[in-house]
């Protein structure tokens, strides 16, 4: 098991929750759910990365946090809200599925589930305000080291398949912007970009050259355990 949250729990609270938990496969660019519905699961990822997409009515849309095995995804129908965002899944991989009943139902009685989940809230909640700095002050290099960094470390490989166009939209930012930066980390050897293929080759280089936002975003979630390389 690789999600930290999990991985984490008391075994007394873990045999609780464990018949809930079913772990399935999530392919890219999955929808798992979308804004303003009372979404009635949650997930625990294990290599899989979930963008969280806010958007416009015009149907531009900007990625607000990325969750992958430091968390969980579906914390606002967890406490009976709707959903803010869109979650849609950026890296392929596994996650375990629980229903949302189930998981509230199972809270009253895990205490160490309940405090985590209050310290991961937390830490998402300065990812959120980080990235929405991040976006607004920060140059396109910038913000794209800091998220490459932040695909590294929830993925299981050095390689995260995504179009410059996919990313332009994350980062809120002209596609024309995003290849011409690609570009120029290709040429330092920061990175490998072929065919909608990124091949992290330099991370020192990419951690110099990111804002200081992916540091603090790193801090913040090192409260609930370590989720630098290697992420498991």
């Amino acid at each position: 098991m690789k999600n930290r949250i999990l991985k984490a729990l008391p075994p007394k609270e873990y045999r609780l929750i464990d018949p809930h938990l079913k772990l399935i496969d999530l392919p890219q660019d999955a929808v798992l759910y979308d804004a303003a519905v009372l979404a009635d699961e949650v997930f625990f990822p294990e290599d899989a990365a979930i963008s969280m997409l806010s958007g416009t009515a015009a149907g531009d849309t900007l990625e607000i946090c990325v969750i992958g095995n430091e968390g969980i995804v579906g914390l606002a129908s967890l406490l009976g809200n709707i959903t803010p965002c869109r979650a849609t899944v950026q890296i392929p991989g596994k996650a375990y599925r629980i229903s949302r009943d189930a998981l509230r139902k199972e809270l009253r009685r895990c205490d160490t589930l309940r405090q985590i989940l209050l310290q991961y809230t937390a830490a998402l909640l300065i990812q959120i305000a980080q990235t929405a700095v991040c976006n607004k002050f920060h140059s396109v290099e910038e913000r794209l080291c800091r998220w490459l960094l932040m695909a590294h470390d929830r993925s299981v490989a050095d390689r995260v398949a995504l179009t410059q166009e996919t990313l332009a939209r994350l980062l809120g930012s002209r596609r024309a912007s995003v290849s011409v930066t690609a570009s120029a980390l290709q040429r330092m050897g920061a990175i490998r970009y072929s065919r909608g293929i990124i091949e992290i080759i330099d991370r020192k280089h990419l951690e110099s050259a990111s804002c200081e936002c992916y540091e603090n975003i790193f801090a913040a979630h090192s409260k609930t355990g370590d989720i630098r390389k290697p992420f498991s």
